[in-house]
């Protein structure tokens, strides 16, 4: 729906709003059409008509339309009686106000000056030097793997090319591994860059664990049945818990902890610049303070 047939429909549905009884009309001082106006504030069509998505029908227009007016008038009325009443809540409440419109405006400003000027791209060496001088800030709750499964119906024996491919676990096998596992219908987890939290992979693979540090020291394919069903395992790398996680875990929160320091800079800069250029112009006048 264009901007003109968007406008038509939202003037039928005006018309049509039994409940509201309102109607469309100019406003005195301008060709803005008003649809409704209450303690000299007014709704005009145009305002209206841009909190209505163009796709929606006349039937939805006519309904939302309705929700919107209602809602101003709602808002509205209720702000009149709070206006009358302030002195009553609260003294200071012009001043809470006005403290809470400056942080909003300088909350939009300093996102939309970042917005504009973050550099979001985080380069490897980046991330790596930032991990190993925090290292304190990614310590492991659990033990870690990086690991390959496949689980397979119990009946299969030809297994010695998957062996041999899991041993390998290069990135010349593991497509070989892949198609094998489509051709037969196993399950598997073959991203050999991926680093499990054991417990999510005991809730893929029912492993028995015993000496747990042993096990996971383990590089050779590990090899067992259970419920008809066998699996092959192969721990590529392991961190134990309490020692900083791998990169590859905490790549994401190390990206955002960088990005969130680069925005501070920029506001510290900016807070910074500003100042200096207000002092320069003359902006500010301080006395000194009587002792």
């Amino acid at each position: 729906m264009d901007t003109s047939s968007k406008t038509l429909v939202f003037t039928l549905a005006i018309l049509c709003l039994n409940m509201m009884s309102c109607e469309v009309f100019e406003s005195k001082t301008s060709r803005e059409r008003i649809v409704i106006s209450a303690f000299g504030e007014t709704l005009s069509l145009d305002q209206l008509s841009t909190r209505i998505p163009n796709e929606m029908s006349f039937e939805d227009s006519t309904l939302m339309a309705e929700r919107i007016i209602e809602g101003w008038i709602r808002e509205h009325v209720l702000l009149s009686e709070v206006e009358k009443n302030i002195s009553e809540f609260d003294h200071d409440f012009e001043a809470d106000v006005t403290a809470y419109r400056n942080a909003l405006l300088v909350s939009h400003f300093e996102s939309r000056y970042v917005a504009s000027r973050l550099d979001g791209n985080v380069e490897e060496n980046e991330i790596e030097t930032f991990h190993n001088e925090h290292a304190d800030l990614f310590l492991l709750q659990e033990h870690v793997v990086r690991a390959l499964y496949i689980q397979l119906p119990g009946e299969e024996t030809q297994l010695d090319s998957v062996r041999t491919w899991l041993e390998s676990s290069d990135s010349l096998s593991i497509p070989k591994l892949e198609q094998w596992c489509i051709e037969h219908g196993a399950h598997f987890a073959l991203d050999f860059d991926y680093w499990w939290f054991l417990s999510d992979l005991l809730d893929q693979i029912p492993m028995q664990i015993y000496r747990i540090e042993d096990q996971l020291r383990q590089r050779k394919v590990i090899e067992f049945k259970e419920d008809n069903k066998k699996y092959l395992l192969r721990i590529l790398e392991h961190q134990f818990k309490d020692l900083p996680s791998p990169i590859g875990i905490a790549r994401e929160r190390i990206v955002d902890l960088i990005i969130q320091s680069r925005r501070r800079s920029l506001l510290e800069d900016l807070r910074d610049d500003l100042v200096k250029e207000a002092w320069a112009q003359g902006e500010i006048i301080r006395d000194s303070i009587p002792t």
